[in-house]
């Protein structure tokens, strides 16, 4: 027999939507139950120790200077920051050869520096358009959510080869998808969400500034740790019934009956909840059509950070490689070096059909071409291709098909009954990221909070 609970609010997921939004409802001095279908907390924030004790982000791992929500969050729990390595000089490869830079603007033709400048400064101008907490109202929604990002891409005027390469692969880096499936108004939606799409594409003043002492996951599991009880991992949510006064949320051993639902796992894993009554057919639309990010992370750990010392930052690019994009990740001590590699889209699917031996020699040989010898023999090599895992289904968000937001987008934050949505899809400022999942934990506990407060007032 199942075991019964009772609270005011139970949480579906224990990702950092659901953990902040179980925080704010504790502080506000509601009960809360979290059900955690993983057997650890962060969701799509997964830090592991390496054999020496060192933490290693295998999901999200960095915080923007602008992130202000998750940075609160990890002074509240006593969680500092440092700043991601980047002196040295970066490594463009493509065209048959290595360009050695330093800054940010790699040593391509004047020419196809200043169409790569252009396109940023065209979408930046589309972006400014699209109104953060209805994307869909804006003035040009229908004919941006009709267009896929490749096909905007084509008609870029991006001159070169190499640069046209890059942009693309940056872009597929920040939709984690097929361009021909994304639609433009996410993208647009994603850059204002940001700022910039220069701040999604840097490190210094960007999206990739800081790393967590500790591991993203710290934080998470500090939050944990007070919640205690309350958090019941290895936990899957199977089924929710809604009617009347409260909701019922079923798993395999527990049923928890509440007063309100909190839904922060990503979108398709909400379909596969048995909701009573069912969905409508409009939200199961609007989940069929965000689509989970294909995202290899692999983790390549050396005795020292050797790179440095011969004067590079680790930030490296070659698209389409198996490390299409290669950043320092190594701890505030320095020590071990640290090197994470990713691969975005269909690169990453390309990739992941290889046996795993074939892999690890793939991403090694493109170390070892940028970085010389002594990188092709790590002393840990941790790879995690996201859209495999079960309970994330990808990384580091989901990516909007053509037609969805305009069509469906306007539910994304509207509750049903009493079950409420949360997630960094949700997020209107930071979108896509940590901070964004924070923000929408933030939002929805507000929500029920408030509107509490106004039954009690009626």
């Amino acid at each position: 027999m199942a075991e019964r609970l009772e609270c005011d609010v139970c949480v579906v997921g224990a990702g950092y939507a659901g953990l902040t939004a179980a925080r704010r409802l504790s502080q506000g001095g509601r009960s809360v139950v979290v059900l955690e279908a993983r057997d650890r907390v962060g969701g799509r924030i997964w830090t592991q120790r390496l054999s020496d004790g060192t933490a290693v982000d295998r999901g999200g791992g960095w915080l923007g200077p602008k992130h202000d929500a998750a940075s609160r969050l990890a002074g509240e729990m006593g969680v500092t920051t440092y700043k991601t390595w980047v002196k040295g000089a970066h490594l463009l490869i493509g065209e048959g050869r290595t360009r050695r830079y330093t800054g940010l603007i790699p040593k391509i033709s004047p020419l196809a520096v200043l169409t790569l400048a252009l396109a940023q400064w065209r979408l930046d101008k589309m972006a400014r358009q699209v109104p953060l907490d209805a994307p869909w109202t804006a003035p040009r929604a229908a004919e941006w959510d009709a267009r896929s990002v490749a096909s905007w891409l084509e008609q870029s005027g991006i001159r070169t080869t190499i640069a046209r390469s890059l942009f693309e692969s940056a872009l597929r880096g920040l939709m984690t998808a097929d361009l021909a499936t994304t639609s433009l108004l996410h993208l647009l939606y994603l850059a204002h969400a940001h700022g910039s799409i220069e701040t999604l594409f840097s490190i210094e003043n960007g999206a990739q500034e800081n790393l967590v002492d500790g591991g993203a996951g710290s934080i998470a599991r500090r939050i944990a740790d007070q919640l205690g009880g309350a958090i019941r991992l290895n936990t899957p949510v199977r089924a929710i019934t809604h009617a009347g006064e409260h909701v019922l949320v079923a798993g395999d051993e527990v049923a928890v009956m509440a007063r309100h639902a909190v839904v922060s796992v990503p979108p398709a894993l909400a379909l596969e909840i048995a909701f009573d009554p069912p969905l409508p057919e409009n939200r199961k639309a609007l989940y069929r059509g965000a689509i989970g990010g294909w995202e290899t992370k692999t983790i390549v750990v050396y005795d020292q950070p050797f790179w440095r010392a011969d004067g590079y930052s680790g930030q490296t690019a070659e698209p389409g490689s198996a490390a299409e994009v290669t950043l320092d990740a190594g701890p505030s001590s320095g020590v071990p070096g640290v090197i994470a590699t990713f691969t975005f889209g269909p690169v990453s699917q390309r990739f992941a059909a290889l046996d795993a031996p074939a892999r690890r020699q793939a991403v090694l040989e493109a170390l070892s071409a940028r970085l010389g010898p002594r990188a092709a023999n790590p002393s840990e090599f941790i790879e995690t291709s996201w859209w495999t895992e079960e309970w994330s289904r990808g990384c580091s968000m989901a990516h909007f098909t053509l037609g969805t937001l305009t069509r469906y987008g306007h539910l994304l934050r509207e509750p049903l009954g009493r079950i409420h949505w949360a997630g960094t899809e949700t997020a209107t400022v930071s979108h896509g990221a940590i901070d964004g999942a924070v923000r929408s934990g933030e939002r929805v506990a507000a929500e029920i909070l408030g509107g509490d407060q106004r039954r009690v007032r009626a």
